[in-house]
């Protein structure tokens, strides 16, 4: 009897008491406002993506170095910040660098919005320019209505949303909305889908994961004894390959460690076919030529830098491959492109069509 009359003046002390007892999960009206907040602050960061207005100087947007159609990286050799002088290293795609732990070829940056800011604030060479220039920037978009609503719609608990705080982190959710999971490869291996390979891609995939060729080993989809979930196409280490045509000495200038000489992350795979040129330096123009790079076991090329030569991983040993053999590979590596992703709207220039 003693029991029941406790337990019942425990339930109705938490009756009466806000917020006592066990949390309850969120209503749905609490859910979707929750989810359109997630959704406006993806939107606002695709407008910023896009607007060369988050420029020092207003010539340059996130855009300029990461195009859709190209996998979100720029097709240059290396890119050009917003002082028209050219950046170290070539721009990497973006698509699914939000499943990213590591981030730059070579500076072990391990979040995606200290990758943001370092683009932003980066001043030798500048890539955005922002530095310096961090009032005139926000003064810039608040001035435009369409922004008040945007950020007012992102921090609806913010008194004051334009900071560079809430901007890096539009940004961010922006950036980690570019999925690109399907893939003939994908629809192949992780969907039953038999028909999604052409019979010389299937040729290349046996070459690829070879322990002839050992792609596979440091561009993980296979990650024993699980798969990768999903696959990165990337163990994110750091290798010395043995390519280079500058005195960039990579994760060594961030270490101070000699060990580290011509070590770079390596990049994941997907959309491959569309990001040339290759390498930190763009020094290596089409799947071909880095293939035949591999082949001769990091040797193949003008311009290789004696120090990056001699620290390579001892897997880059070479191979030998038929022209054949190197079409199939080729025709593998073009699998991994996601077709809808590079043409995906909700990922394209908002204000193309203003």
């Amino acid at each position: 009897m003693a029991y029941r009359l406790a337990y019942a003046l425990i339930m109705a002390l938490l009756l009466i008491m806000p917020g006592a007892g066990l949390s309850l999960p969120p209503s749905a009206p609490e859910t979707r406002a929750s989810e359109d907040v997630h959704r406006a602050t993806i939107e606002l960061g695709r407008s910023l993506f896009y607007d060369r207005r988050l420029s020092g100087n207003g010539r340059v947007a996130c855009a300029s170095c990461h195009r859709q159609e190209l996998g979100f990286s720029d097709g240059r050799i290396v890119p050009v910040g917003a002082t028209g002088a050219p950046l170290r290293r070539n721009a990497p795609g973006l698509f699914n660098s939000g499943e990213l732990s590591v981030f730059t070829w070579a500076h072990e940056v391990r979040q995606l919005d200290q990758q943001i800011e370092r683009a932003l604030f980066t001043a030798n060479p500048p890539e955005m320019g922002v530095a310096g220039n961090e009032t005139i920037v926000i003064d810039r978009l608040r001035t435009d209505s369409v922004y008040l609503h945007r950020f007012a719609d992102a921090f609806p608990a913010d008194d004051d949303p334009f900071t560079w705080k809430r901007i890096t982190e539009a940004l961010g959710a922006f950036v980690r909305s570019l999925n690109a999971r399907n893939t003939p490869y994908d629809r192949y291996v992780y969907l039953g889908d038999r028909a999604a390979l052409s019979e010389a891609a299937k040729r290349g995939m046996a070459l690829f994961f070879s322990p002839g060729l050992a792609c596979g080993h440091c561009h993980v989809d296979l990650s024993p004894p699980e798969r990768a979930t999903p696959p990165r196409w990337s163990d994110l280490a750091f290798v010395a390959t043995g390519a280079g045509r500058s005195a960039d000495r990579g994760l060594a200038e961030h270490t101070g460690n000699p060990a580290d000489a011509c070590r770079f992350r390596v990049p994941p795979l997907r959309n491959v076919s569309v990001t040339a040129p290759y390498m930190h330096d763009g020094s290596l123009s089409t799947l071909e030529d880095v293939i035949r790079f591999y082949e001769s076991g990091g040797r193949w090329g003008a311009g290789v830098e004696p120090e990056c030569t001699s620290a390579r991983h001892p897997l880059i040993a070479g191979f030998v491959l038929s022209d054949s053999e190197r079409r199939d590979l080729i025709a593998f590596l073009e699998a991994l492109t996601d077709e809808e992703a590079l043409k995906n709207p909700a990922f394209a220039d908002p204000f193309r069509s203003q």
